[in-house]
């Protein structure tokens, strides 16, 4: 996530309370003979490309499928070096310098880059990828929205503006997903269970994983406020085709987010 130390106080007190079930979900094992698998979503901040908490915490969770944001040379070369023989499929999109642009992915599926999307609103792209799991290809679509303070206006029209520009970056983004295969959209939203993105996904027919096991869990804390503004501003959202067994955060790592983890079966319904 970027800071913008002007105006930022506008973006600790934006409204926190979301939306949840009236009760939680409790976690369970895949159905007999289901092909499941686990995917993370993790920030993992570019300043904290040589720090071993954070290294480490890329691949805690030990999931399937990691997908990364704020990517640098430095964090592909590392986590190559650290993962690679946990991981034999991966794909970077890297900028040169220090890049919040920066996105990658490990699996233990092979994957295919179907490429970029730029932002309409020139912040961060987007990336589709295919991962070919033992019963057919899940579509993921990676995002990083851009912050509430981010972009060249100044910092209470970047914030007064933020969910209309979420919400055409979901519509460019997920124009181009193909219809009839499991999808999971997931990254650094930028925004809470009750931000717009969230909710024009909602409306396309996604679900948010994590709040359906922990609604309210916090995915970012704001380190300097000792824990009292810690928010849920990444998500992992699926669509039809796709079970959800579990999803958790783990608290590891130094960045400013926290690995965020679901694991779904594919339904036999499934095309």
């Amino acid at each position: 996530m970027e800071r913008s130390v002007c105006g930022f106080l506008l973006f600790l007190v934006a409204p926190l309370l979301a939306g949840c079930p009236e009760r939680p979900l409790t976690p369970r094992g895949p159905s007999p003979g289901a092909t499941h698998f686990t995917i993370q979503t993790f920030n993992v901040e570019i300043s904290d490309d040589a720090d071993p908490e954070t290294i480490a915490a890329v691949g805690a969770s030990d999931a399937d499928v990691l997908c990364l944001q704020e990517v640098t040379p430095r964090w592909q070369a590392t986590l190559v070096e650290r993962y690679g023989a946990r991981y034999p499929y991966a794909a970077w999109h890297v900028e040169r310098g220090q890049s919040t642009s920066g996105l990658g992915v490990l699996s233990r599926f092979p994957v295919t880059d179907l490429g970029i999307d730029p932002a309409p609103a020139g912040a961060h792209p987007a990336w589709h990828l295919h991962v070919e799991t033992p019963a057919g290809p899940v579509q993921v679509l990676q995002v990083h929205l851009r912050a509430p303070l981010n972009g060249a206006r100044t910092a209470l029209e970047a914030y007064l503006t933020v969910d209309g520009d979420h919400r055409e970056a979901v519509d460019v983004f997920t124009a181009r997903l193909r219809e009839g295969l499991p999808t999971i959209v997931l990254g650094d939203f930028n925004e809470d269970d009750e931000g717009a993105a969230v909710k024009r996904l909602e409306a396309q027919g996604f679900v948010n994983a994590l709040p359906l096991f922990h609604p309210g869990q916090p995915t970012w804390r704001y380190r300097s406020v000792a824990g009292q503004m810690d928010r849920a501003l990444d998500h992992i959202m699926y669509g039809p085709g796709l079970a959800p067994l579990n999803a958790y955060v783990l608290r590891a790592g130094r960045s400013d987010h926290l690995p965020v983890v679901a694991h779904f079966e594919i339904e036999r319904t499934a095309e």
